[in-house]
């Protein structure tokens, strides 16, 4: 649990840099961080979310404590693939979530990337 609770003062942290530097700059920028960051972004933000159906899915179905279990082991391996297929940790995907969240520019830029990327 010590490891977690770093990784997410870590995470805080970077957040608040990141956000402090977006609001000071972002009349200079069209963005605080560039594109292709915001595209891996996106990528994994859609697959995590399917990956994250899918394991609603799977799960509503397992009744007994060994089955989720071993459903939440592969769904959290299946996380960590998606970071690292998309070069992110997961202390980058909170940051840039935070940032999407807080950020009306950098939220209309990620928009208009899941758009291109859902229609292929």
């Amino acid at each position: 649990m010590t490891g977690l609770r770093r990784a997410i003062a870590r995470a805080v942290v970077l957040a608040l840099v990141l956000v402090s530097g977006a609001s000071s700059g972002a009349g200079a920028q069209e963005a605080p961080l560039d594109r292709e960051q915001l595209t891996r972004y996106a990528r994994a933000h859609i697959a995590l979310s399917t990956a994250r159906d899918e394991f609603h899915a799977r799960i509503a179905g397992i009744h007994d404590d060994v089955g989720l279990a071993r459903a939440r082991e592969e769904m959290n391996a299946r996380i960590a693939q998606i970071l690292a297929e998309n070069a992110l940790s997961s202390e980058q995907y909170g940051v840039l979530t935070l940032l999407v969240s807080q950020n009306e520019v950098v939220r209309a830029v990620f928009e208009e990337i899941s758009a291109g990327l859902a229609r292929g």
